[in-house]
C-alpha cells in the first residue's frame, strides 16, 4: 500500500469516527430526556392515584371550575417539576355529581428542551353511599 491509500483510510475512518462519537453524544441526551420523562409520569401517576382514593366530599377533590391549581414544585436529586392538578365535575349541583374529572400535570424545563409537561386524567366514580 502507498502512503497516500494509507492515509485516505485515515481520513474516512476518521469520519465515521466522527459520526459515532456524535451518535453517542445524542443517545445520552435523549436517555436524560427519558428519565425525566419517566419520573414525571411517575409523580403524576402517583397523585393520580392519591385523588382517587380520597372521600367524595374531600376539599382535594373540589371543582377548579375547568382552572388547574397553583403549581406545586417538586424537587429530586436530578430536576424540578411541577404539578397541578385539575378537577371537574359531570353535573353543576354537588347533589347530581356522579363522576369527577381528575387531571394531574407535571411540567418541567431540561437542558435541551423547554416547557416539557406530563398530563394524566383519570375519573372517580361516586360510590353507592357517598
Amino acid at each position: 500500500m502507498s502512503l497516500v491509500e494509507v492515509m485516505v483510510a485515515m481520513v474516512v475512518l476518521s469520519y465515521g469516527l466522527l459520526g459515532v462519537a456524535a451518535l453517542q453524544v445524542r443517545a445520552i441526551t435523549e436517555g436524560s430526556g427519558g428519565e425525566h420523562l419517566t419520573n414525571a409520569s411517575s409523580i403524576a401517576r402517583n397523585r393520580v392515584e392519591a385523588l382517587t382514593r380520597q372521600a367524595w366530599g374531600a376539599a382535594l377533590l373540589t371543582d377548579t371550575a375547568g382552572a388547574w391549581t397553583a403549581p406545586a414544585n417538586i424537587v429530586t436529586p436530578a430536576q424540578t417539576y411541577a404539578q397541578s392538578e385539575r378537577i371537574t365535575n359531570n353535573a353543576a349541583l354537588p347533589a347530581a355529581v356522579t363522576v369527577k374529572s381528575i387531571e394531574v400535570r407535571i411540567q418541567w424545563s431540561d437542558s435541551k428542551r423547554q416547557n416539557r409537561q406530563v398530563v394524566l386524567s383519570s375519573a372517580r366514580l361516586r360510590e353507592v353511599g357517598e
